[in-house]
């Protein structure tokens, strides 16, 4: 089935908009900079979207829809529920590889919160989605044996979703290197949920 022209130009610039708020930070997000990255003229950008506001927050939905995408791909690989969960998290704080543009997305449209009131809702309903999917792996892995039966899905998945959330900051502030985030996420699901 053929992707309607306005629908492939729309992801076109939301794509553009990921690669410019990486390298320039969501401050310094542009809608001039966005139409040069993006090849189409600044009146073309303002047809599709009315202001950097309003950009910004199609490229925020975009980049964790693309991020969601692929993680689920590579979940579907994995044999137990503790094995996704630990992916999971993984894929969380990475900051480097297939999901390392949406990380830095991520906590740069988090920083413009202050200052978008209309970004809040949008940033905590995502949030409150990925500890849900966290907490839906812990399941699984409850159903498949791979995490004690009598674990509490909900209290881990929060545990579990407070580590990486901390880990993220830490590799931001490169206060930990990426082996020793991927082994701390590893350590925590260890003791967490191993039978």
């Amino acid at each position: 089935m053929a992707v309607a022209p306005s629908l492939e130009r729309t992801a076109d610039i939301l794509r553009a908009t990921c690669r410019v708020v990486v390298r320039d930070g969501a401050h310094g997000l542009r809608m001039a900079n966005v139409a040069s990255e993006a090849g189409v003229s600044k009146a073309l950008l303002h047809y599709y979207f009315e202001n950097r506001q309003e950009l910004l927050r199609a490229a925020f939905v975009f980049s964790g829809e693309r991020w969601r995408e692929a993680v689920e791909a590579a979940l579907t690989r994995l044999p137990t529920g503790a094995d996704k969960v630990e992916r999971y998290l993984l894929a969380s704080v990475d900051p480097s590889g297939e999901f390392g543009e949406h990380r830095v997305m991520w906590n740069e449209v988090w920083g413009s919160i202050r200052v978008d009131a209309e970004l809040r809702p949008m940033v905590e309903d995502a949030y409150r989605a990925w500890v849900a999917r966290l907490i839906e792996l812990i399941d699984g892995g409850r159903t498949d044996g791979s995490v004690p039966r009598d674990a509490d899905a909900r209290a881990a998945g929060w545990r579990l979703a407070a580590a990486a959330d901390g880990l993220d900051s830490m590799l931001f502030l490169e206060l930990v290197d990426r082996r020793r985030a991927r082994l701390l996420v590893r350590q925590c699901v260890e003791r967490e949920l191993r039978a």
